[in-house]
């Protein structure tokens, strides 16, 4: 198991860049064994950074490839809502993995974190050549989010208050944050916030509104078309998404669900150890 207090920001660095219309985007891969890499896909507001603490031990035994969204993190931002859709960042990945992951067509395993489960969920539909498995971890083929109005109306107002320019605003703390900081290295946490105040403003504006007001292309009555073996992964306190669970792996055909006790939306950071064993297990089974 990996020591996290060791942490070293400077292992996750990202050197590479891949140029899309208007953006260019940060990149890198991690180890050199042979065979099918594995992907990764951050969240809304994340970065690669969130999976900084488990790259080094997942990439002992495989290359791992991982990318930083369209105004996310260390990627480049455009200052304009309009450029920032789910759809947006699907062909960013689309065009990313035809060039760097997998320009001889050989499959890869791809795993995709909250809104890039759905970017993951979307790639496996376009290009289900291309995909050895598949792990979705705290996502969702239906609506983001709770589902009581009042909230979904205070989370949409609050991202319209959101003016280009300013440091991206953090969301109110929550209980998984007490959990996250007694969790993690001091040195992860000011990495985060380092990284994540390089957020464009307006892709936090404008991609929150499309995931909470439930502006998403339908994905659910595709779900059977998925040929490759998933494991859909939840914290067992994330809801929706632990609820959603059962229904997404139950609608896939190679779909297995498992649920990390005692988490909430990011297993990898608060319960990593179940996290990182239900990774391998599933990559082992292929």
């Amino acid at each position: 198991m990996p020591d996290l207090m060791s942490f070293d920001p400077s292992a996750t660095e990202l050197s590479q860049r891949y140029e899309v219309p208007g953006f260019s985007l940060r990149w890198d891969v991690w180890g050199e064994a042979p065979g099918p890499p594995l992907v990764l896909l951050h969240g809304y507001t994340g970065s690669v950074h969130d999976f900084a603490l488990h790259i080094g031990a997942l990439a002992a035994t495989r290359r791992v490839f991982a990318i930083e969204h369209r105004g996310h993190g260390r990627s480049s931002g455009s200052g304009d809502p309009s450029t920032y859709t789910v759809d947006h960042i699907v062909d960013d990945t689309l065009a990313w993995v035809r060039d760097v992951v997998a320009p001889d067509n050989q499959p890869f395993d791809l795993l995709g974190h909250s809104m890039g489960g759905r970017v993951a969920l979307r790639f496996a539909l376009a290009r289900r050549d291309l995909l050895r498995s598949l792990i979705l971890m705290d996502t969702t083929a239906w609506a983001f989010g709770d589902e009581a109005t009042d909230w979904r109306e205070a989370a949409v107002a609050f991202l319209r208050a959101i003016e280009p320019g300013q440091i991206p605003p953090p969301t109110p703390r929550s209980t998984e944050d007490d959990l996250i900081d007694a969790a993690v290295p001091q040195t992860w946490i000011e990495e985060k916030w380092t990284i994540r105040n390089q957020m464009d403003p307006m892709a936090q504006q404008a991609l929150g509104i499309q995931l909470f007001e439930d502006n998403l292309d339908r994905v659910d009555h595709q779900l059977g078309d998925i040929p490759c073996p998933t494991t859909v992964l939840a914290g067992e306190l994330d809801e929706p998404y632990v609820s959603d669970g059962p229904r997404l792996a139950g609608a896939i055909p190679g779909g297995t669900f498992v649920s990390i006790d005692g988490a909430y939306h990011s297993p990898q950071l608060t319960h990593w150890a179940g996290w990182l064993a239900a990774i391998e297990a599933h990559l082992a089974r292929l």
